[in-house]
C-alpha cells in the first residue's frame, strides 16, 4: 500500500528501498519545493507483522496487525506517522534556525553588555529569519489536526490517538510551541532595539542640526550676514561703473 499526504508525506507499506526511490522520483512532478539532498529528508521506519490472534496495536516500533486486508486500520497509522515525521522536520527546522542565527548569545551579551552587538542590517535579517521560521511553524498546526477521516469513521479514532500518545506528538508539539515561544519573545526584543536605536540615532542627529545651526548663528549672525551681503553687492556695481567710465 502507499498512502500520499497532501503536506508532502509519502507512508509507504512494504516497499523495498529501490521501489520508494523509485516511487518518490515519480511524484516530483508534483511537488512543491521538493528536498533534493536525500539527507535532509525526514524518514520513520517500523516494523508490522500479522496475527489473527493480536490485537492490532504498536510496541517497540512494532506494528501488530491481524490482517493485511484491513486497509482503512493501515490508513489510521499512516496519518499518525506521516504527522510524526512532519512535525520532526519542524523540530529540526527550530533547531537549525536558532543555530544558524546564533540567537543564543544575544541574551547574554545585552545581560553583560546592554547592548546587541550587531549591526542594523545583521538584526533587520535576523528578524526576517526569525519571522520565516515562526510561519513555517505555525502551519504544522492544521497538518496535526485530527484528520476529517475519522469524522466518518468513529471506530478508527481511538488507535490513531493510541499511535499519536505511542509517537509523543502531543508532548513534542507542547515543547516545539515553547521554544517557537522563546524565539518570539527574542525577536520582539530585536524589534524593539532596532526602533530604540533608530530613535536614538534621529535623536543625535535633531542635536547636532541644531548645534550646527546655533553655532553659525553665534559666529555669523543673520543680520551682519544681509548687511553684508548688501555693501558687497553695491560697492561691485560701483567699481563696475567707475571701470566703464575710465
Amino acid at each position: 500500500e502507499l498512502f500520499v499526504f497532501e503536506y508532502g508525506v509519502v507512508v509507504l507499506w512494504n516497499w523495498s528501498s529501490e521501489e520508494e526511490e523509485e516511487i518518490i522520483a515519480s511524484l516530483r512532478s508534483s511537488m512543491e519545493d521538493p528536498i533534493d539532498n536525500v539527507e535532509d529528508r525526514e524518514t520513520e521506519d517500523f516494523n508490522f507483522c500479522y496475527n489473527a490472534d493480536w490485537k492490532p496495536r504498536i510496541y517497540n516500533d512494532i506494528i501488530l496487525l491481524r490482517s493485511p486486508d484491513n486497509v482503512m486500520l493501515k490508513l489510521t497509522i499512516s496519518h499518525g506517522v506521516a504527522q510524526s515525521v512532519k512535525l520532526a522536520l519542524f523540530e529540526d527546522l527550530v533547531e537549525t534556525t536558532i543555530e544558524t542565527v546564533s540567537t543564543r548569545h544575544i541574551p547574554n551579551q545585552m545581560a553583560t553588555t546592554g547592548k546587541i552587538p550587531l549591526s542594523r542590517s545583521a538584526i533587520t535579517k535576523k528578524i526576517g529569519q526569525l519571522f520565516i521560521m515562526r510561519i513555517n511553524v505555525n502551519l504544522v498546526s492544521n497538518v496535526l489536526d485530527t484528520p476529517e477521516l475519522f469524522w466518518s469513521e468513529p471506530a478508527l479514532e481511538p488507535f490513531y490517538k493510541a499511535i499519536r500518545g505511542y509517537l509523543e506528538i502531543g508532548s513534542r508539539v507542547e515543547v516545539l510551541n515553547q521554544r517557537v515561544a522563546v524565539i518570539s519573545d527574542l525577536l520582539e526584543m530585536l524589534k524593539d532595539h532596532l526602533t530604540s536605536s533608530h530613535g536614538e540615532l534621529l535623536e543625535w542627529i535633531v542635536i547636532l542640526l541644531i548645534f550646527v545651526s546655533h553655532g553659525f548663528h553665534s559666529c555669523f549672525p543673520v543680520h551682519d550676514f544681509f548687511s553684508f551681503l548688501v555693501r558687497h553687492l553695491f560697492s561691485s556695481k560701483s567699481l563696475s561703473a567707475s571701470s566703464r567710465s575710465a
